[in-house]
């Protein structure tokens, strides 16, 4: 099974590579071009295979995270909106040598390792999660097959070609909630129960993977609502030890993480010389009412409530419909008809996440930051499976739903790889 999934996924890239390959040179904004011409030397960029593959792959936020990468630090204070996380593993992993193509090269490797592991850990995943309701072995598999040929085939399209941070969080979350899946059970009445023996599994390998994917992507934060669900459920029983030394540790420490990396180490690093954001100042502690990240999100990227509500906007509010619709809809199957008491605490993340995406974030995003999230992937590859069984009944709603889903990505892969590699929207 692995076999196939692997060759699926190494086919899916060559089609994508040989898009972009195919894509014209000359792109759309010129950052990419300044960016090569300041970083790298006057003979790096003049090779053809560079100028028709490498170059292509630094479009939208790759830019700002080759920078981060060649250089090592932030040089302005908008790129902190993007994950220091990322550019310091590729750093690592270079091994000293920190020559232009030789960080994109490797950045790019990284991103397809991370993207095929977390191909496997949803397919592991996936069969963990379903292990104990009423799929037959067999349909078990298969929908384990399936949601992880669906998460190769990915609406993030070309962003999973380059440089993005997206696949790093994947793979933690991913195994986050595959450490606390097998460290819980569930009881008959759907209650957390959880296992004494496997703490560390819960406490130090769940968290831990929860605060890496936070500090790599702040949409991660959501993966708390797992200990606070399994909190109020284990305090619901009065099981005061397990809530405590389980989800409660769990929690605080992922709490105190956030606080840490938001708004402790900003506030050390600018405070009070830099004036303006430094001044909304918690009365004698150093941390301010505002996070650092929400204030660059707000005043460089017009982040805030509504403020993406715009005309202008209209296009990208369509490029994120189908997943939106896909997302929602899920969260309804498995809350009604397909109910399952351990995906719980993911149906409220992914309506959390939906929320703040319309309404607060750049809308279109969701196509790529949404790949922490597995519920969807579920909701297609169970109803693909439901339909093959009955193939002479018409299609219900569900079935159309998710029929019309599957022909936009046959739409959408190539012509977003295409435009990725064009430097064209969405970003």
């Amino acid at each position: 099974m692995c076999g196939e999934i692997a060759g699926t996924f190494f086919f899916f890239k060559i089609f994508q590579y040989v898009l972009v390959w195919l894509a014209p040179t000359t792109q759309f904004d010129t950052s990419t071009a300044l960016l090569i011409h300041q970083l790298s030397s006057s003979l790096d960029g003049q090779s053809w295979v560079k100028k028709r593959l490498w170059d292509k792959l630094l479009s939208w936020d790759a830019v700002y995270f080759i920078k981060n990468m060649v250089n090592g630090e932030y040089e302005f204070e908008h790129e902190y909106a993007f994950s220091s996380v990322w550019p310091k593993f590729v750093r690592l992993c270079c091994r000293g040598n920190f020559e232009f193509y030789h960080i994109l090269k490797t950045a790019v490797f990284l991103e397809n390792l991370l993207h095929f592991i977390s191909v496997i850990l949803l397919y592991i995943l996936t069969l963990k999660t379903f292990e104990k309701n009423i799929l037959k072995t067999h349909q078990r598999y298969e929908l384990a097959r399936k949601s992880a040929v669906l998460f190769i085939l990915t609406g993030a399209a070309g962003f999973f070609t380059g440089i993005y941070s997206e696949p790093l969080s994947s793979v933690l979350s991913f195994a986050g909630i595959l450490a606390r899946e097998y460290s819980i059970f569930h009881d008959v009445y759907g209650n957390v129960i959880c296992k004494w023996q496997r703490w560390p599994l819960y406490s130090l390998v769940s968290t831990i993977c929860f605060m890496v994917a936070f500090a790599n992507r702040s949409n991660c934060i959501l993966l708390g609502i797992f200990y606070i669900m399994d909190l109020l459920s284990l305090l619901r029983r009065r099981k005061i030890a397990q809530a405590t030394f389980f989800p409660l540790l769990s929690g605080i420490a992922l709490l105190l993480f956030v606080i840490f990396q938001h708004y402790y180490v900003p506030y050390k690093a600018f405070c009070p010389q830099r004036g303006g954001w430094c001044k909304d100042k918690i009365r004698m502690l150093p941390f301010t009412y505002k996070s650092f990240y929400s204030y660059i999100q707000s005043s460089y990227w017009n982040v805030g409530f509504l403020k993406y509500w715009t005309i202008n906007n209209v296009p990208n509010f369509i490029f994120a419909i189908p997943n939106i619709v896909i997302m929602w809809y899920s969260s309804v199957y498995f809350s009604h008809q397909y109910p399952c008491s351990n995906l719980k605490p993911l149906i409220l993340i992914t309506r959390i996440f939906l929320v703040v995406i319309v309404f607060f974030a750049h809308i279109q995003i969701i196509n790529r930051v949404s790949s922490f999230i597995p519920l969807h992937l579920w909701y297609l590859a169970d109803r693909l499976i439901k339909k093959s069984t009955k193939k002479t009944k018409p299609l219900r709603g569900d079935d159309t739903l998710v029929k019309l889903y599957i022909y936009w990505l046959i739409y959408w892969i190539p012509v977003q790889t295409i435009l990725f590699a064009c430097f064209l929207p969405p970003a």
